[in-house]
């Protein structure tokens, strides 16, 4: 057999089949029937014996990976990649805008990289794109590091003092 959890799915069903009660090894053979036809009547199969053929998914993958050259991708994938990662990049700036604060000042951090990132859309997508990326690669990394280590406790309010 080609496919090894298909493999292991016939052998899990034949070992159920040999503990299992009459009514179930009769359930159990109809589905072993569905995953292996014409064995399932005749007893117990031996999935190492016979191979299928190869799927229609596994034989253009098994086609495209002969025809295609080693390492490189096909330009419609990439053409695709690309397009996708802009839709997404544009969807993520857009809601971040429409979730921004509605009411802060004109110096507020938080809508000030709003903006930026919202010119940043208007005036170079590719360039949105990759600090994104950037940005997400490094929100990964903080967030990798920090699950061994406890979170520094939050610094404490001093008191105000009271003018004399």
């Amino acid at each position: 057999m080609s496919d090894p959890v298909q493999a292991h799915f016939v052998a899990a069903l034949e070992r159920r089949m040999q503990r299992a009660p009459e009514a179930v090894q009769r359930v159990l053979r109809a589905r072993l029937q569905q995953a292996w036809p014409g064995q399932a009547s005749t007893g117990s199969p031996t999935p190492a014996a016979h191979t299928r053929a190869p799927s229609p998914l596994a034989q253009l993958n098994r086609d495209i990976a002969a025809t295609a050259p080693p390492g490189r991708e096909l330009r419609s994938a990439q053409s695709f990649r690309d397009t996708w990662s802009r839709i997404c990049a544009d969807d993520e700036v857009t809601q971040a805008v429409a979730q921004g604060p509605e009411n802060a000042g004109p110096l507020n951090s938080h809508r000030l990289v709003l903006r930026t990132l919202a010119l940043m859309r208007d005036l170079s997508p590719d360039y949105l794109r990759r600090f994104l990326s950037h940005a997400d690669t490094l929100l990964w990394l903080e967030q990798a590091q920090s699950p061994g280590r406890p979170k520094p406790p939050a610094a404490k309010p001093r008191p105000a003092r009271s003018k004399k």
